[in-house]
């Protein structure tokens, strides 16, 4: 019996030791190996100098610590880009990019393109500037400031060879003189079809799947989009603060997917 007891506290005295290290690890977000994934906004302060520029030096002190979130919405790949401007530019074919919002929540003005660095990144560690950030998916402008409480969509283009496609897009701003770094898992945006009163099919089955598991539909999956699922929808929207609609548009359905979308109360 003792022999048992001694073994039981040794395993929670185990248990216990490693919560430190498992809250540890799961404050890791942004890593290379717990990247953030489309949608997920990275909250960061950025030390800014009065010229706009990093604070790449502790001895710097004419500066401001400019609060900011970083959101990836989409990867632009070689393919969109030669759908899209093929006809209009001379391309490569390894044209790409990444869309991004910023939003700015700090009392000064911010020059995105100036405040931090965005590089891309391959699997093995290789890292590209690419070119500047900018207001347009193939020509803009890069000086775009950003006031106090402004948000703006953003883009960085950068090339994707093939057999050498970036994985990552990399966030680096300075705090206490120091580059830290976050990391975003370059991801294409799917793009859902929108359902409504009426609609059938597979993606109608998937819509209710999701709305059970959350409990805002007490209904069976049959593909078929009635009153029972238009209300669930309309519940779902309401507890994401979304415009009050039975409809499950492509904005909602990419939240109603995410694993911290909330559940039915």
């Amino acid at each position: 019996m003792k022999r048992k007891i001694l073994c039981a506290l040794t395993v929670l005295a185990l248990c216990l030791a490693a919560l430190p290290a498992l809250a540890e690890e799961a404050a890791e977000k942004g890593t290379r190996e717990a990247p953030y994934r489309l949608g997920e906004a990275c909250a960061f302060t950025a030390e800014i100098l009065a010229d706009g520029s990093p604070r790449q030096s502790a001895g710097e002190e004419d500066y401001v610590a400019a609060a900011m979130t970083l959101t990836l919405d989409n990867f632009l790949t070689p393919a969109y880009f030669q759908d899209a401007y093929a006809r209009l530019y001379r391309l490569n074919g390894d044209e790409a990019g990444a869309q991004i919002t910023v939003q700015n929540e700090s009392e000064a003005a911010v020059v995105p393109q100036k405040a931090f660095w965005l590089t891309v990144e391959t699997a093995d560690g290789r890292q590209s500037a690419g070119y500047q950030l900018m207001d347009a998916e193939i020509s803009g402008n890069y000086g775009a400031t950003l006031e106090s409480g402004e948000r703006a969509t953003l883009y960085k283009r950068f090339d994707a060879p093939a057999g050498a496609e970036p994985v990552y897009l990399v966030l680096t701003y300075c705090a206490g003189g120091e580059r830290i770094s976050r990391y975003f898992l370059l991801e294409e945006r799917v793009v859902y079809p929108a359902l409504e009163s009426g609609s059938r099919g597979e993606d109608v089955i998937a819509l209710q799947t999701r709305l059970i598991e959350l409990g805002y539909l007490n209904d069976d999956a049959d593909g078929i989009f009635g009153p029972n699922t238009e209300a669930a929808v309309r519940a779902a929207r309401q507890a994401a603060d979304m415009e009050d609609s039975g409809a499950a548009d492509d904005d909602f359905q990419h939240l109603l997917y995410r694993e911290d979308f909330p559940g039915a109360a």
